[in-house]
């Protein structure tokens, strides 16, 4: 943490100096995922509200101990000079880290992102009056950005002339040539985890009780809303005893026995049985015309390099000898 006193100094107006930018490109380093967080923060209230839930999930899985409470609201948990900092600013920047990262028990990740945030707040209102226009070696990155950008746009200008509704068509059509043929089953199913309730589950079928009823009265599992209703789904999608039961049975029945996996006990019921289909155009257009802008990509450079002479010379910058694969 911050001594206080140096703390109130600092929020005053930013020094100048190397010195200082010695000591900012050192913090930058160190908190580079907060700058990333930053220039990059997520906004919306849905968005917000997602990142609670994931973090009080986290918290229950993770077993945190009672005293590890997170309570109604969004309070400010941090202040940087007049800047707030608030509980969803620092779930919003946990979200952004990798999922290793996020592993760690709450009330530790929770501390660690809340430093980081203040470390990139820091930063902002140090470099924020700073003026390194004539800087030779701002002027020099400057220069290897805008040669980027430059190679860049000119490249995406290329490629997208390429991308036209005709070859995302032809590319679509291509796709649907060679998806493979995977058959598919739509059931539904109840979970419970005594064999003796699912037995007699299926008695109760048998005597003409409703499946949905019953798998929003009895199933386990969070299908049992929409009365155990799984949608299609292929054999490699699902455990393989509820593959092998739900593929043998025939459409419009229900498994005659309990199907036992390591969730628990299922009665299975099958609706429908398909060879699954290609996804809609629509659904697959921006997938397609990324690849296509790949492969247009590398069309383009081959046609590049074929305008220069390129030579080639091996490690020691030696004439590469071609060999000779003649059989004598």
């Amino acid at each position: 943490m911050f001594n206080k006193n140096v703390f109130q100094t600092r929020c005053s107006k930013g020094e100048s100096g190397n010195v200082v930018i010695i000591v900012l490109v050192v913090l930058v380093v160190i908190a580079v995922g907060a700058l990333t967080y930053m220039s990059g923060q997520r906004n919306g209230e849905q968005q917000q509200e997602t990142s609670i839930a994931e973090l009080k999930e986290q918290s229950v899985d993770k077993k945190q101990p009672p005293s590890f409470e997170i309570k109604p609201g969004n309070p400010v948990v941090a202040k940087v000079c007049d800047k707030e900092i608030s509980r969803l600013d620092v779930f919003n920047y946990i979200q952004t880290l990798p999922a290793n990262t996020r592993q760690m028990p709450i009330e530790q990740l929770f501390s660690v992102a809340m430093e980081q945030i203040i470390n990139s707040t820091v930063i902002n209102k140090k470099t924020e009056d700073v003026n390194l226009d004539n800087d030779p070696e701002v002027k020099k990155q400057l220069a290897v950005v805008k040669n980027n950008i430059v190679r860049n746009v000119y490249i995406q200008n290329k490629v997208t002339k390429r991308i036209t509704d005709e070859r995302l068509k032809e590319a679509y059509d291509m796709y649907k040539l060679q998806f493979p043929e995977v058959e598919e089953v739509k059931a539904s199913h109840i979970l419970v985890k005594e064999e003796k309730l699912a037995k007699d589950i299926i008695k109760q079928l048998n005597d003409g009780d409703d499946f949905a009823a019953l798998a929003k009265k009895n199933s386990t599992d969070g299908t049992a809303v929409n009365g155990g209703v799984l949608g299609y789904f292929a054999k490699a999608d699902v455990v393989p005893p509820f593959a092998e039961a739900a593929f043998s049975t025939e459409i419009g029945t229900y498994t005659s026995e309990p199907v036992k996996s390591k969730f628990g006990y299922h009665v299975i019921k099958v609706e429908e049985k398909r060879i699954r289909l290609p996804a809609q155009f629509k659904d697959v257009k921006t997938l397609i015309e990324a690849q296509l802008r790949q492969f247009m990509l590398n069309q383009i450079v081959k046609e590049w390099r074929d305008e220069f002479k390129i030579e080639r010379f091996d490690i020691n910058g030696d004439e590469i000898k071609p060999v000779d694969n003649a059989v004598e």
